[in-house]
């Protein structure tokens, strides 16, 4: 398969970055402007020799423009989905659900609304205070023994046995994700702003409160303050890598039907999976089970072992008023495509793994979050520090407890789980295998040439085809250096996901991801709001750490990167577009 290449035109620049919602950090702007006349074609995988005209004559240097005008994310028909440039996006944390302007989520196209709103509390609402149980030790699900799956399965019985009323039922507990990650608050205090967990810094403290909820209730149930939810050890190439045996088993209460049964054992999770390119899609695979061992070890390197910034691995901020923030590295994969892995395609939507309204319907959800959230932890014992910024410290969630009682809840209280929150996570020796993981190049390292350059019109349309684009690299040292596609517009009910490469113009689809080039992966599952039509898109930044690979390659010094995103999966064929890219230091 041949890939199109563009040619940028670009001014380089270096200064430090003015954006008030970003970390401080040097910038190599790349930004693409607008022709003054459409261009009659964009770039879709075809040859051509068109060009990217740079922003010339302006004294504004295209670097400083204001940030919230790149965050800000829109709906069909023109509805905002964040703050005006005047509004109070930038000096107060996220509004807090507000109950009162909760809202169903259409499924785009049919007459189906997804009701997942809350009940309405019995109380008044209470702060949550320190946990002062005992300590209680998340396992990893594959090690566990007849004993605590025989407890596991009682405890989610009696929580179906729940009526369907009761915040603390199972049907209720699936609903907390379906309201919090498909836009069906509004935010208190900004009742025209939606919330949104995913796609920004809140993805990883927001979750860590539902599971920390959900497995208060489980253990309140069988009356075992002792319990712990287990975690689905994905990362774990020499045995956690498979859908845990004990949600195989039909007729428990911990099995779903709803699941993509041809990748259960003996197939192995593909954290770099894309829908499509697999037999339960009716095409033949092309990666072998050493293929993906080796590749799983490159998605975890790349996505969590060598990622330094907070934004780049959290997801970027969102403030008050403000709702789309950029998605963090761990979210995009491994989780996201552990999410589509596990979904039936069978279901028009993935359901229920695959879709954000029905994810929390499949108790395998919980044990798949666990190791997300246990990522939190591996990396910051690998030396980097969290988000210190107050509005994201003071950022307000509601969840129900095990007494029924509705909980107000800060960012702040989540990250010391030990403290606070009285749990931890076994020890996995076998981390060491990703986290000490160093590719090799696939090609020489000298600086790769694209074979052809075309040039398309503002914004760049991403299609089937592999595309490559050259990016200047401006002289910087730091502990990290991020390649960052700006202003990308993706469906929100597309399964987008494309890999990206550096210094591999021949990058494409069979290309393995275990080695130097590869540098990271981006996926959007497809999610519903009210309102929304088979058009509905969602803004972000797409950031991908590159510093590690770049040295590799032998690349520090040079002035511009070949970068080569290949788009994947069934949903291949549906354009996402982006408006600039850019090289960042911090």
């Amino acid at each position: 398969m041949s890939s199109a290449a563009l040619s940028l035109d670009r001014v380089k620049l270096k200064h430090r970055s003015r954006c008030p919602l970003l970390p401080n950090r040097s910038r190599g702007t790349l930004k693409i402007t607008a022709n003054a006349r459409k261009e009659a074609n964009a770039a879709t995988g075809e040859s051509g020799n068109p060009s990217f005209p740079s922003k010339k004559g302006s004294s504004t240097p295209a670097s400083i423009i204001d940030r919230r005008e790149l965050l800000a994310g829109t709906i069909a028909g023109g509805a905002s989905l964040a703050a005006s440039p005047t509004g109070p996006a930038l000096a107060e944390p996220v509004g807090s659900p507000t109950f009162k302007r909760c809202q169903p989520a259409n499924i785009a196209n049919t007459n189906t609304f997804v009701a997942c709103c809350p009940p309405k509390p019995k109380r008044d609402t209470i702060d949550f205070k320190p946990d002062t149980g005992p300590m209680r030790i998340r396992p990893a699900a594959h090690l566990v023994d007849e004993d605590y799956i025989q407890k596991y399965n009682e405890a989610y019985a009696k929580m179906r046995a729940l009526p369907s009323d009761d915040p603390r039922s199972f049907r209720q507990q699936a609903n907390v994700h379906c309201v919090y990650c498909n836009f069906g608050y509004r935010q208190e205090g900004d009742p025209k702003s939606t919330l949104q967990i995913h796609f920004n810094w809140l993805f990883l403290p927001w979750h860590r409160w539902y599971l920390y909820y959900h497995e208060k209730i489980l253990g309140s149930l069988i009356n075992d303050p002792t319990f712990a939810l287990p975690f689905w050890n994905w990362d774990n190439q020499d045995g956690g890598s498979y859908i845990p045996e004990m949600f195989r088993r039909e007729g428990t209460p911990i099995f779903d039907a709803n699941r993509n049964e041809a990748n259960y054992a003996p197939a192995r999770v593909d954290l770099g999976y894309a829908p499509g390119v697999d037999p339960s899609f009716g095409e033949p695979t092309y990666k072998t089970d050493d293929q993906i061992r080796q590749d799983n070890i490159s998605v975890m390197y790349n996505n969590v072992a060598k990622v330094k910034l907070q934004d780049a691995f959290f997801g970027a901020p969102i403030r008050k008023g403000n709702n789309n923030g950029g998605d963090g590295s761990l979210e995009k994969a491994p989780h996201t495509a552990v999410h589509i892995f596990g979904g039936s395609p069978n279901n028009p939507n993935g359901e229920d793994l695959g879709n954000f309204y029905s994810a929390g319907k499949d108790p395998l959800f919980y044990c798949h979050h666990g190791n997300v959230d246990r990522m939190w932890d591996v990396w910051r014992s690998l030396g980097n520090q969290d988000f210190t910024d107050a509005d994201y410290l003071n950022t307000e969630f509601l969840f129900f407890d095990e007494n029924q009682d509705l909980v107000r809840v800060k960012v702040k209280d989540s990250i010391d789980n030990q403290t606070k929150l009285k749990y931890k996570y076994a020890s996995m020796p076998q981390d060491k295998v990703w986290i000490n993981y160093k590719p090799l190049p696939l090609a020489k390292t000298a600086f790769a040439q694209p074979k052809s350059s075309i040039v398309a019109s503002l914004p760049v349309k991403v299609g089937a085809g592999p595309l490559t684009i050259t990016v200047a690299q401006p002289k910087g040292s730091a502990s990290d250096e991020l390649l960052v596609l700006e202003e990308m517009v993706v469906g929100m009910q597309n399964n987008t996901n494309f890999n990206v490469f550096i210094n591999l113009p021949e990058a494409n689809e069979t290309t393995t991801l275990s080695c130097a080039e590869y540098v990271g992966s981006f996926y959007n599952i497809p999610h519903f709001m009210p309102g929304m039509t088979e058009s509905s898109t969602r803004t972000t930044n797409a950031r991908f750490s590159i510093k590690p690979n770049v040295e590799i390659l032998g690349l520090k010094d040079a002035d511009k990167l070949v970068v080569t995103l290949v788009p994947r999966g069934k949903d291949k064929e549906k354009v996402f577009t982006f408006k600039g890219a850019s090289i960042e230091y911090a």
